[in-house]
């Protein structure tokens, strides 16, 4: 697959790693909209090469999985890491995992499409939970 202009035209870095995983994950044109949606929104981040993100970049509609055993990467959601302005990795995570900074071992997530009803409930949920903490 060749997303030669992506680095170009946002600056954003993309490690070989990431194609050798979203070659196992993905079809060409999931590719190709995964790259564009973390790119498009990495470029809209403040101080986006002094941070870490995952972003959140696409919904699969159903659970896919790399095995039959389910024992390797398995997920409706597909997840960039990009770390210091380089998307290092790009996973499938499932949508009732915790995706949270401390989950996904990042300084912030962030979603480059609408989080699904339930996720968005947990998110809520999450933080009225650190908020009651605080008090």
């Amino acid at each position: 697959m060749s997303l030669e202009g992506v680095d170009d035209m946002t600056g954003m870095q993309i490690d070989e790693h990431s194609f050798d995983r979203m070659d196992i994950r993905l079809d060409d044109t999931e590719k190709q909209r995964v790259v564009r949606a973390i790119a498009n929104k990495w470029n809209r981040l403040e101080n986006n090469t002094e941070k870490d993100f995952a972003i959140i970049a696409m919904d699969l509609g159903s659970l896919r999985m790399t095995d039959d055993t389910s024992w390797e990467s398995n997920g409706d959601a597909v997840v960039g890491i990009v770390r210091g302005g380089t998307l290092k990795t790009v996973m499938l995570r499932r949508f009732n995992q915790p995706m949270t900074s401390e989950a996904l071992r990042v300084d912030s997530v962030k979603w480059a499409i609408k989080p699904p009803q339930a996720t968005r409930y947990q998110a809520r949920k999450q933080r009225r939970r650190n908020n009651n903490r605080r008090r």
